[in-house]
């Protein structure tokens, strides 16, 4: 697999505290048409790309380039992200995140309970929170996404949540409510859901196996404590 240059250092510090094939395990491979789709609307907006890095993790979701704090256990589960700088950012409770999310929710049409699961997923209800790829706040937006969502500051709850809402209803709308696609999409990126010629839940299903390990286990997660939310 073919590393960028600049996440070599990356590879290395997971290679010296995990071994080489938990390491080379933590990196996805680099697929050079991803860069298309997230290349265009970039230069279709007039905005400058940055990095490869953030193009590879707009289009096959952040969580992939995110490395392990503590443990690869931990990498694995609910800790894709670090705490950022609090340092001028307000500080949020939970409590009051939850009453954000439920308000929101309402407002742009989405199910209040899948919007909770995957801020749970992406950011365990810290606004602060940031992936080593850049991707910030509640619902881990890279800056393309945050930029398309009118999102100028990604800190911001009720900003983030707006944004990152109204992506997901934007993917649920083009999967025809078809949550567990466009969960995959969210994590995934929907260049590679659309590359797997996934349009269902039944076509995902089908080709589970051809998503990314990380991708299967966002969407059992989180289906699963909405499945444990209606029984409950």
């Amino acid at each position: 697999m073919n590393v960028p240059v600049s996440l070599q250092p990356y590879l290395n510090q997971l290679t010296t505290s995990y071994g080489a094939s938990t390491a080379q395990a933590a990196l996805p491979a680099v697929d050079e048409g991803m860069f298309s789709d997230v290349l265009q609307a970039e230069l279709a907006a007039g905005q400058r790309v940055i990095s490869a890095e953030e193009i590879i993790a707009e289009l096959d979701g952040s969580p992939e380039w995110h490395f392990p704090q503590q443990s690869v256990d931990r990498h694995l589960d609910d800790s894709n992200v670090t705490n950022g700088s609090t340092s001028g950012r307000a500080a949020h409770s939970t409590t009051e995140v939850l009453e954000k999310i439920d308000r929101m929710a309402r407002s742009i049409g989405v199910d209040k309970n899948l919007v909770r699961e995957v801020v749970r997923a992406e950011s365990n209800f810290n606004p602060n929170a940031v992936s080593r790829a850049g991707a910030k706040g509640l619902m881990q937006l890279m800056d393309p996404t945050a930029r398309a969502m009118n999102v100028r500051n990604a800190y911001n709850p009720d900003e983030n949540l707006a944004g990152g809402t109204k992506y997901l209803k934007s993917l649920l709308d083009r999967y025809d409510g078809n949550v567990k696609v466009a969960l995959a999409a969210y994590n995934a990126g929907p260049g590679r859901i659309s590359r797997l010629g996934i349009d269902s839940d039944t076509e995902l299903e089908e080709r589970y196996d051809q998503l990314p390990q990380e991708t299967q286990r966002y969407v059992e997660k989180i289906m699963n404590r909405l499945q444990s939310d209606r029984t409950s």
